[in-house]
């Protein structure tokens, strides 16, 4: 059995708090020598916050931060950390609708 991937798990989380640890491991996955790499304005925030996911993945595709050297890099993250910000928009939205739901039921 393999283990799952970056996206699969963010498919799996059920809260805005996974999704946050999910993108600290995959932060904590890269070599801090390749990240730091990175243009300044495109480095990972130093401690991961929820408002951050949507924010970096932005500022990924915002900022032609890639060079020759650290294009894939900037691909992976800008993958990740878009999908991670989708994925934070539907937990968003379902949780939205069930309180939606609640105050009419009430």
């Amino acid at each position: 059995m393999t283990a799952p991937s970056w996206q699969q798990r963010l498919d799996a989380a059920h809260s805005p708090h996974e999704l946050v640890d999910i993108g600290r491991d995959f932060l904590a996955s890269f070599d801090p020598f390749e990240l730091h790499a990175l243009p300044e304005h495109c480095r990972p925030p130093a401690k991961l916050i929820e408002a951050d996911l949507a924010s970096y993945a932005y500022e990924l595709v915002r900022h032609e931060c890639s060079t020759p050297e650290t294009q894939e890099l900037v691909h992976r993250l800008a993958r990740f950390f878009s999908h991670a910000a989708t994925r934070l928009a539907q937990l968003t939205a379902r949780d939205q609708q069930g309180d939606d739901f609640e105050q009419q039921s009430a």
